[in-house]
């Protein structure tokens, strides 16, 4: 009579095996969690901003990405108060630059970040504006700036030039 099956023995020596090699992949995988939300972090952050400028163009008129501690709410507001990883808005800006005026028109929210953190340079602390040929201005009333987007020890800056262009740029916390 032939009996096939796994006796106790073997059976915990591959539960061994098994938890060994998952000690071994976890901190990888930790990493890899963490890149792919930087990346996605990222992704938000340079949508929202690509977003804005297509629409200062298209539009003839300006158009503004700023951090908002109340994004999801009924009437979203900007605040300097606030942090960038708190969420955003892009809204075409007729009035006071930087802040939504009653006949401005909310064009996208994004809401917090689930991890990770956004700085910005002096010119970019509060709000990016781009006028209606695509040029970038900032809350410091300068062309050009940085936003930082930290995650797990890595970093990625969104750099915007001049000419309102945006390139990223991988270093580390």
């Amino acid at each position: 009579m032939d009996k096939r099956g796994f006796t106790l023995v073997e059976l915990l020596v591959v539960l061994a095996v098994g938890a060994i090699l998952l000690a071994i992949a976890s901190p990888g995988y930790a990493f890899l969690v963490n890149s792919s939300r930087l990346a996605a972090a990222t992704n938000d952050v340079v949508t929202a901003l690509q977003l804005a400028r297509s629409e200062a163009i298209k539009r003839g008129t300006r158009v503004t990405v700023c951090k908002s501690s109340n994004p999801m709410a009924a009437s979203p507001a900007c605040h300097t108060a606030a942090s960038w990883q708190q969420g955003w808005l892009v809204f075409v800006d007729g009035g006071v630059r930087g802040a939504i005026d009653a006949g401005d028109t909310l064009l996208w929210v994004h809401g917090p970040l689930a991890a990770g953190a956004i700085t910005a340079g002096s010119n970019f602390s509060d709000f990016v504006s781009y006028r209606s040929n695509g040029v970038s201005q900032g809350s410091g009333h300068l062309f050009n700036g940085k936003l930082h987007i930290c995650l797990g020890g890595n970093q990625r800056d969104v750099i915007i030039s001049n000419t309102g262009r945006v390139r990223l740029e991988s270093t580390s916390c």
